[in-house]
């Protein structure tokens, strides 16, 4: 049963980085568009998309960590059972959304988080660009 829990958990975080992974990809693809077509509403509408796919990678993320939560505290009850825990282990705590910008606090799912928070600030900044040239310097 250890085994097995440390194997969801790995899963889990790997599907979390994929959707960061996946997200930035979308981001350069966002930026190809925008050099190839040079179309404003194309751009915008991808951009919308990016923003979108992030949202929903944040979502992602905030519910692995959760998964992550209950994951570590079966893997320490195992290992308590088994006389091999570690007394000074902290448990992960649950985050959401808005710890993003709670820059006293730095983890993982944090990193993932606030990285994707950025692909939507560059999203909305690359649509806004669109309309208003005039904004770059």
């Amino acid at each position: 049963m250890l085994e097995l829990q440390w194997q969801d958990h790995f899963q889990t975080r790997m599907q979390t980085w994929k959707a960061l992974e996946i997200t930035a990809l979308l981001a350069v693809a966002v930026v190809g568009i925008d050099w190839k077509v040079a179309q404003p509403l194309v751009t915008t509408v991808a951009s919308f998309l990016l923003f979108l796919v992030a949202q929903a990678a944040i979502s992602i993320a905030i519910r692995h960590r959760k998964v992550e939560v209950t994951k570590f505290r079966l893997i320490t009850n195992c290992e308590k059972e088994l006389g091999i825990g570690d007394e000074r282990l902290v448990l992960p705590k649950p985050i959401s959304w808005w710890a993003i910008f709670d820059l006293r606090k730095s983890n993982t799912s944090l990193f993932i988080i606030r990285a994707l928070f950025i692909i939507q600030l560059f999203a909305i900044g690359l649509a806004i660009l669109q309309w208003f040239p005039n904004l770059t310097p």
